[in-house]
């Protein structure tokens, strides 16, 4: 839940890189963008980095970067975004793909998310346990992370836009 109104939310979601509390989001390249039936139709490319965890090295190598598309669509009058994402490559090792929801309550001026992960590895059934099990942890791990960098960077939105309000503010009283 975000104490926050969802244009500052949705505003977030796409300035959300780069922040201090994401350090794995190395690019960021939007790929489509238009708007159809007023709705924001957004397509972007990321490139992160990451580590495997060192009992998969055997199996795995180095894999240290990963490729993930980013597909949303922001609906400003239902004050509803919906967002996917999953890695592009290393798919038969690991597939990861995100739902995500984000609504806005015009009653209580909050924004709720609701996220859903699934996780598919190509490899036998221990092996691919222990993998969908650690990549499950270290997914929980990183959503908490997403959230302070969504918080930091609505302050910093809240912030200029403060600054900018003084601004205008301060110029209608001066003669």
């Amino acid at each position: 839940m975000f104490e926050n109104d969802f244009a500052s939310v949705s505003c977030a979601f796409f300035n959300r890189y780069p922040n201090p509390y994401s350090r794995t989001v190395k690019s960021i390249d939007t790929l489509n963008q238009q708007v159809l039936d007023g709705k924001l139709h957004t397509t972007r490319l990321l490139r992160k980095t990451g580590n495997m965890p060192v009992w998969a090295r055997p199996f795995l190598g180095r894999i240290s970067e990963s490729w993930v598309i980013e597909v949303s669509v922001v609906d400003p009058q239902r004050g509803r975004m919906e967002t996917f994402t999953k890695n592009l490559d290393h798919t038969r090792i690991m597939q990861v793909e995100e739902y995500s929801t984000y609504d806005y309550n015009f009653e209580t001026r909050k924004t709720s998310v609701v996220s859903r992960v699934k996780f598919s590895s190509g490899f036998t059934t221990g092996l691919r346990e222990r993998l969908e099990n650690w990549s499950r942890s270290i997914f929980d791990e990183n959503v908490k992370y997403s959230r302070q960098g969504m918080l930091f960077v609505m302050k910093k939105i809240e912030e200029k836009r403060n600054k900018r309000y003084l601004l205008q503010q301060i110029q209608n009283i001066e003669p």
